[in-house]
């Protein structure tokens, strides 16, 4: 029966899904970490108010999603940063990626931007680059200052681009330590009365209990948006 399900779900993604093709790859070294140019001829990105996710099968019955980190809505080209640092079926997707490859990409679900103005705090690991870039791109930085800081298991060598377009964006190297702890600590250094809008995202377990810490200091009135990514 679970076969027939999963069938049948595959079948409804394949006549669903819009057809792209990957028109360039980079990955940061050490190699588990890629960026991934798509090119998605029949999609509106200038219609985009929300941070889109887009649903990709990366093996049969297997299906992850990612986040469109920068787009160009005139070529209609997006870039997916994907982590591939564990033993995954996406991990293993994105390391036989090639140019050239045609993927099938379907609408997951879509996080909303902040709407009250002020500043935005952003804490999350690897896996949230795409979402934090993407919401810098769908907002207004006089009306919404960013302040950006995401948690990497490996020393990696950063692109010069990123760092140079996002100043907002500041990465800490963690191989060995504890990211919740880093995080809270890093937080917890700012004047946290002073943000709006808290978004954390990534790693599912660190979201929710750095979530919980921070929502308990008694100073902290921003608004709280939380999204898991991988468990």
């Amino acid at each position: 029966m679970a076969n027939v399900l999963k069938k049948a779900v595959s079948q409804l993604f394949d006549k669903l899904s819009t057809p792209s093709q990957v028109v360039a790859i980079r990955a940061w070294q050490p190699a588990t970490l890629y960026e991934v140019d798509v090119h998605l001829p029949t999609t509106s990105m200038e219609k985009w108010t929300t941070i889109q996710r887009l649903k990709c099968k990366v093996a049969e019955f297997e299906y992850r999603d990612y986040t469109p980190a920068t787009w160009n809505a005139e070529e209609k080209i997006c870039t997916l940063y994907i982590q591939a640092g564990h033993d995954g079926a996406g991990s293993r997707w994105v390391q036989r990626l090639k140019k050239g490859d045609k993927i099938p990409l379907g609408v997951a679900h879509a996080a909303q931007v902040p709407t009250k103005e002020g500043k935005i705090l952003c804490l999350g690991d690897g896996t949230a680059i795409g979402h934090f870039l993407g919401m810098k791109q769908l907002t207004d930085r006089k009306r919404f200052p960013m302040e950006v800081v995401i948690i990497l298991p490996e020393i990696y060598q950063l692109p010069s681009s990123l760092i140079a377009n996002n100043p907002e964006f500041e990465f800490i190297f963690n191989p060995h330590g504890n990211s919740l702890e880093t995080l809270e600590q890093w937080a917890l250094s700012k004047e946290l009365s002073a943000y709006t809008s808290v978004y954390l995202a990534g790693h599912t377990p660190l979201v929710k209990s750095l979530r919980k810490k921070l929502k308990a200091i008694p100073d902290v009135r921003a608004t709280f948006q939380a999204h898991g990514f991988w468990s």
